[in-house]
């Protein structure tokens, strides 16, 4: 079932699509339901600077992952096998976005953080190069090169969560396009994005692995 976002930025943000997956690791079958929201006070931005796709440059995402047979079968504990999971939790987040045609790039950050509730998750801040239209890359002008990105950023976020496993994160762009109206609209601002994306994380209801 589709993750609801959390009060504090539920208001911001609106759902606009997902996708289920279906993914083998080792003895177990995962299934991974994917839902995207975009930033209300700048959808129409958004839509401007790219309206073919299915992930929007200012986005939040939160992925539920159910695990077939439960771990508990298989003798592992979600917290104890963190480690093993984040990794392929993180290469279905860039494997989603690679197939719609966003290239991630290198690893900023890769680290464990913790939640006010004590809840231990693991984080990956990734480089990401963001598609846009070529008539939202200058003001009425040509662009040089039909293949016009701007530079954004990629955060994926693994938690326990009971007998599984939830996934959270966020896309955000850390410049605008040359065209001076869509850079103002687009409203280009890392900090207040990352903020969005940590009260995504701290919100999170999550259950209580059989470890804890």
């Amino acid at each position: 079932m589709a993750i609801d976002l959390p009060p504090a930025v539920a208001d911001d943000w609106h759902h606009v699509g997902g996708r289920t997956d279906d993914r083998s690791l080792s003895l177990a079958t995962i299934t991974a339901e994917t839902a995207v929201f975009r930033h209300r006070p700048t959808a129409d931005a958004l839509e401007r600077l790219r309206a073919d796709g299915s992930v929007p440059a200012r986005s939040l995402f939160t992925v539920d992952l159910a695990i077939s047979p439960s771990l508990s079968a298989i003798g592992l504990d979600p917290g104890d096998a963190l480690e093993l999971a984040a990794p392929k939790a993180r290469d279905g987040v860039v494997e989603t976005l690679a197939d719609d045609g966003i290239e991630v790039g290198a690893e900023r950050a890769n680290e464990y953080i913790d939640r006010p509730d004590g809840a231990i998750g693991h984080l990956t801040v990734l480089e990401a190069a963001y598609p846009i239209d070529a008539t939202a890359a200058t003001d009425g002008g040509t662009p040089d090169d039909d293949s016009v990105t701007i530079d954004a950023e990629v955060h994926a976020a693994v938690w326990p969560d009971g007998e599984s496993y939830t996934l959270a994160g966020g896309l955000l762009p850390l410049e605008a396009p040359e065209s001076d109206l869509l850079a103002a609209a687009l409203d280009v601002d890392p900090a207040r994005d990352r903020e969005a994306i940590v009260d995504l994380f701290r919100g999170l209801d999550l259950e209580a692995s059989d470890g804890d």
